[in-house]
């Protein structure tokens, strides 16, 4: 009797243990399976794959939830091309309006001018006018030459000259024409731009722009706080320039929309001053094509720093 107990005990066991086993094997196959399924997701995150996600599964509970992904990912591909389309016909029509404004204006400031030229008999009151008229279209085909060079930017048609660039040096002499407005403004100014060269390979007009953008950003800005700081420095491989106001600075939720075309935020930031909403696209590009980055630290009424990232030429 002991005997037929222990036979059937011996059964049991090497049953329980082949169950195990099976299951075992079963769950390392679908854990594997879904392993091949998480790094599919990941490399069409990163953009390494746009294809589906192909896995072999006899699992019909895995089988579905590949087809459910799978699904999603060809919508969301369907949603970039989209997105895609739209950007270039979005462009295209900055262009062609644009290039259609850039001539009748030309033809209004060269009357204006020659109106102006003319003007010695002319009413003081009729030749204000006529500078104001003159300095609008100005303003306008200024506008208009910013809407192409973003066109270019984002169509990577901007040529760039590269060389070496002391940033040091360029930032000295950019905040050298400023002095004047800043201190008729009353603004305490604060230099702290490192001894040594800084040197880096980028287009010289190009960071010049950028940080011209950046300072008038921040005079414009930042009338409240009445500051304005620039500081140029080195850190491991990578120079930095910081502008920096104490204006009201931009609010949280806000701080990834600046950089966007045509974002102007005027309730986050100096509702006096109205911006084309294109300087800080037009900065954000103009770094990264010279294979930097920008970024934003707000905090308001106690800072708004801008933070231009450039790798070193070394």
């Amino acid at each position: 009797m002991n005997g037929i107990l222990f036979g059937v005990l011996i059964v049991l066991v090497i049953v329980l243990f082949i169950a195990f086993l099976l299951f075992f094997s079963k769950y390392k196959n679908q854990s594997a399976q879904i392993d091949e399924i998480k790094k599919g997701i990941s490399e069409f995150v990163d953009e390494k794959a746009k294809g589906k996600i192909m896995v072999f599964s006899n699992e019909k509970s895995i089988q579905k939830l590949l087809v459910q992904i799978n699904k999603l990912l060809e919508k969301q591909v369907r949603l970039e091309v989209a997105q895609k389309r739209q950007e270039e016909s979005s462009n295209r029509m900055l262009s062609n309006i644009s290039h259609d404004l850039k001539t009748p204006l030309t033809v209004i400031l060269g009357y204006s001018e020659l109106l102006i030229n003319e003007s010695k008999d002319m009413e003081k009151s009729s030749k204000d006018k006529l500078l104001k008229i003159q300095g609008k279209t100005k303003d306008v085909l200024e506008m208009t030459e910013t809407f192409f060079d973003v066109v270019k930017l984002e169509n990577a048609e901007y040529a760039l000259q590269l060389e070496e660039v002391n940033l040091c040096e360029l930032c000295r002499e950019e905040i050298i024409n400023y002095y004047s407005i800043l201190e008729s403004s009353g603004f305490e100014v604060d230099i702290e731009i490192a001894e040594q060269p800084v040197l880096i390979r980028g287009d010289c007009l190009a960071i010049k722009r950028a940080l011209s953008n950046l300072i008038q950003n921040a005079i414009r800005y930042g009338t409240e706080g009445k500051y304005l700081k620039l500081k140029v420095f080195e850190k491991e491989d990578k120079a930095y320039v910081e502008v920096e106001d104490r204006g009201k600075g931009i609010v949280e939720n806000s701080q990834e929309k600046i950089f966007e075309r045509l974002v102007t935020l005027e309730d986050s930031r100096n509702k006096k001053y109205q911006g084309s909403g294109l300087g800080l696209t037009i900065t954000k590009r103009l770094i990264e094509s010279m294979g930097g980055t920008i970024r934003l630290d707000s905090t308001p009424y106690k800072k708004t720093i801008f933070t231009i990232i450039l790798p070193l030429d070394k």
